[in-house]
């Protein structure tokens, strides 16, 4: 095993996160590269050395699923690590090394493996009081905490109209509805750490902004042609047609009435301009359209609409905001006087029981001397504010982007690149933040480049096709490109190939997927038949592949019933 070590390419950084326990680290991963395993034999590694009693370890993942792999995988490693020190070591060091090692597989349900949120609950019932809460609450799944918003809104709605609240009215007034803010309530409440921004915005006039609006719809109304060249009118056209039965029909507009009118001749996609639709080249139709796609609708949109819009938006935000806070808050006290606790509510309550208690921080800090992180890249600020007041050296400091990590104390693996959840702010910015603390606090960054999951063909391709698309790309605000070597030898048929668009199925997109998806049933078909040249004993798909070898990934699910159909 050590002699297979020492030829990959990165042993250097997997020695190093199996010896120096004694260092900070942040580990650098790519897809396939075996980050989860070196996480488990770091933990291994340190109780065989001594350095942290299992019941003062954490491991955290992102799901509850991965807990239990983990779970299985580090009972397993100690296993296997006491079984290599009973066959192979001698002398006491030897002994006190098996020693430790047994005595953690008996009580390996002491270490803490499980998700951020888990391990948020774990605390906060071990320190209840402190963190204002009844020692009995409980958690509310996500399916349960949809039904719970939806009763919380609907009742602080009913509460405000009983008491004929000015803001109803006032929201009314511009021709919209309080319900209109109902995802804006749910966002809050996702968010609800944050603070809204204060802003001003007076009601602006939309109405000469929409006398302008409505005489370009009448004029381009009546020049539309009729029968379209082409046979299809352009997104242009279509907007137009239904803006001018709001032209002439519509009863007297509220402002949110004109705000949609505007938001449509304002949008790139509903105004989109196709010259052929209008007629040949040079006529009286097609001068018109490039008139209105190169002058017109440009310096309507950029001078007039996106303008007043934003003032828009800044006026409906200042009659919504207050009453979506209070909303926000009427929920939350509800849940805190029935002691249960939405999955945010467990990241804010820790955060701010160690922020606020100095004394409480520093006990938890002596009850996990060693956090261990999986999947680095998806966590959020407050899932990294409760990692760096476990770790941080610096007992009275409340900025937790100031605290530097105990040397040992964590360690993370990630990849930046494979960063998913950017809707629950997990992005770029806060893994760098986390990065440079590990570096102040005399910890490191080490790379694991070697790929145990895709054949060297794959790898090579892969690094060829995304390294310049990477390079294209601001470092700051791009995570950079990192080179995988390849640890699974070339395979015969294994690789990328391209399937091109023939010139017979026409320039249509419906066309052209129709005639992709019949071309890759047949070679599906023939796989399965065993007659590609792909197919044959060490070949990738063996000599008959199996319908579970195929998987087909589209842009958008657009066309996906012509695949289903071919």
């Amino acid at each position: 095993m050590n002699g297979a070590r020492s030829r990959l390419a990165d042993a250097g950084a997997r020695e190093r996160i199996r010896n120096d326990l004694d260092t900070s680290l942040m580990c650098l991963a790519g897809a396939g590269a075996g980050k989860t395993h070196a996480l488990v034999e770091r933990m291994v590694a340190c109780i065989r050395e001594g350095k942290v009693d299992i019941a003062h370890m954490a491991a955290i993942t992102f799901t509850r699923k991965a807990a239990g792999q983990m779970r299985g995988r580090f009972f397993l490693a100690l296993q296997d690590a006491a079984a290599a020190v009973a066959e192979q070591g001698e002398g006491a060091e030897a002994a006190r090394q098996l020693a430790r090692l047994r005595d953690a597989v008996a009580r390996v349900d002491q270490c803490a493996i499980g998700t951020i949120h888990a391990f948020c609950a774990r605390l906060l019932r071990e320190r209840p009081i402190e963190a204002g809460l009844p020692p009995n609450f409980s958690e509310v799944e996500e399916r349960e905490e949809l039904f719970l918003t939806r009763a919380a809104w609907d009742r602080f709605l009913q509460s405000l109209s009983a008491a004929d609240d000015p803001r109803l009215l006032a929201i009314e007034d511009t021709g919209l509805t309080a319900e209109q803010f109902h995802q804006f309530y749910l966002d809050r409440c996702q968010y609800s750490d944050l603070a809204l921004k204060p802003t001003h915005g007076p009601r602006p006039d939309l109405a000469p902004a929409v006398a302008q609006a409505c005489e370009l719809v009448r004029e381009v109304a009546a020049q539309i042609p009729d029968p379209l060249p082409e046979g299809r009118p352009d997104r242009f056209m279509t907007t137009v047609r239904e803006l001018r039965h709001y032209v002439d029909f519509a009863g007297p507009p509220s402002d949110a009435d004109r705000e949609r009118l505007l938001r449509d001749l304002a949008s790139k996609t509903k105004t989109g301009v196709i010259l052929k639709c209008w007629g040949p080249p040079g006529s009286p139709g097609q001068r018109l359209a490039r008139r209105l796609r190169d002058d017109v609708l440009p310096a309507l949109r950029e001078e007039v609409l996106k303008p007043l819009l934003v003032r828009w938006r800044h006026h409906v935000y200042v009659l919504a905001g207050q009453l979506v806070d209070e909303a926000m808050t009427h929920y939350r006290d509800m849940r805190l006087a029935a002691a249960t606790l939405t999955f945010n509510d467990l990241l804010e309550l820790t955060a701010a029981l160690l922020r606020n208690s100095p004394e409480v921080r520093l006990h938890f800090q002596r009850r996990y001397r060693r956090l261990f992180v999986d999947e680095f890249q998806d966590t959020d600020p407050l899932q990294a504010e409760v990692l760096l007041y476990l770790t941080g050296v610096e007992a009275e400091v409340d900025d937790w982007r100031q605290l530097t990590p105990r040397p040992g104390s964590l360690f993370v693996v990630g990849d930046e690149k494979q960063s998913i959840y950017r809707f629950r702010r997990a992005d770029l910015d806060i893994f760098r933040l986390v990065r440079s603390r590990i570096l102040a606090g005399d910890g490191a960054v080490v790379e694991l480049t070697t790929s145990f999951r895709s054949r060297s063909q794959l790898i090579s391709w892969t690094n060829g096709a995304f390294e310049p698309l990477f390079d294209n790309y601001d470092a700051r605000y791009q995570a950079q490109f990192q080179h995988l070597v390849a640890n699974r030898e070339a395979q015969e048929g294994a690789g990328v190939y391209r399937l091109r668009s023939r010139a017979e199925s026409g320039g249509r997109r419906q066309a052209q997927t129709r005639d992709e998806a019949g071309r890759i049933a047949i070679f599906i078909a023939a796989a399965l038949r065993g007659r590609t040249e792909l197919n044959g004993e060490q070949a990738v798909l063996g000599r008959r592949a199996e319908p579970g070898d195929f998987m087909i990934l589209t842009r958008s699910r657009r066309h996906l019933g012509e695949y289903a159909r071919a």
